[in-house]
């Protein structure tokens, strides 16, 4: 696989419009003497796969709390309407997860005197590093096998990006955004890093993680981008293989998982060991952020 259809993988970077099933379900959440209803998904015009993190139960019983801290695919068309939905939300921080080159490709569209604090990495992907992985994918099985084969990889890649990510989380200074381009892969490895950390079970781990098949479209909105050159190269590929390449599956998750827990037995370990989150930070985190 030649360098530029392994950065369309790895990045999945195809921004659109959102998608107009917008809500899985409905939590009751406590705001002052009242209860609202809490939507998983944050529906807005220009950006897909804006989700809240909260509601989630935890191992001993608690709940993620609703309204602190959301997830997102890249945010280069945010709409008027999309400014004032998203200013309503109190973030104080976004974490733009992507590379240099995927910022100034597509650059965030959210200015103004209300907007957040921006915090990114200015790195470059080592992509020759990574082809090796995906040589030879003819078959959607080769390339679910590839991306299992490439996501621990996504723990060096990412980690300074998740540092920041849980020292902005530890200040809980407003509510937090990260993101990357799709906001499922490099996304999802930081939620997935964020309920462990809170103590939600890894099955509902899992279960959030794949909630990006449900919203997130990779064919939407592209007919303005000029992306001729990821194009040509994904439409060398079969459409089930695409497919992969622009969906998420649990077993990439569990090979992140298996590469933590080899390596440093626990979740909470790696936390501790390699972004500097110890037992007092969790501690903190869940006294912060569940209820």
């Amino acid at each position: 696989m030649n360098r530029t259809l392994l950065a369309a993988a790895i990045a999945i970077g195809f921004s659109s419009t959102c998608l107009t099933e917008n809500v899985i379900a409905q939590v009751p959440r406590p705001t002052g003497d009242t209860a609202v209803m809490a939507p998983r998904i944050v529906p807005l015009e220009g950006v897909q796969n804006f989700r809240d993190i909260g509601g989630y139960r935890t191992s001993d019983g608690r709940r993620v709390k609703w309204g602190l801290i959301y997830r997102s695919a890249e945010l280069s068309r945010l709409t008027p309407q999309d400014l004032v939905e998203i200013t309503g939300l109190n973030i104080q921080s976004v974490h733009d997860l992507r590379s240099l080159e995927e910022r100034r490709s597509e650059p965030t569209a959210w200015t103004g005197t209300q907007s957040p604090r921006f915090i990114a990495h200015d790195y470059t992907m080592d992509m020759a590093a990574l082809a090796d992985l995906f040589r030879n994918v003819t078959t959607p099985e080769l390339a679910r096998d590839a991306f299992a084969g490439l996501y621990p990889h996504l723990l060096d890649i990412q980690q300074p990006q998740e540092a920041a990510l849980f020292e902005d989380l530890l200040k809980a200074e407003g509510a937090t955004l990260y993101h990357c381009t799709a906001g499922k892969d490099r996304t999802g490895l930081a939620t997935a890093l964020i309920l462990s950390a809170l103590g939600v079970p890894r099955d509902i781990i899992l279960y959030d993680y794949e909630l990006s098949n449900r919203f997130y479209d990779a064919g939407l909105g592209r007919q303005d981008k000029e992306d001729g050159a990821d194009r040509s190269a994904l439409a060398q590929l079969p459409a089930d293989v695409i497919a992969v390449f622009m969906s998420v599956d649990a077993r990439y998750l569990r090979a992140v998982f298996d590469r933590i827990e080899s390596e440093y037995g626990t979740v909470e370990a790696y936390l501790d060991q390699k972004l500097g989150v110890d037992a007092a930070a969790i501690a903190r985190l869940r006294h912060l952020y569940t209820e």
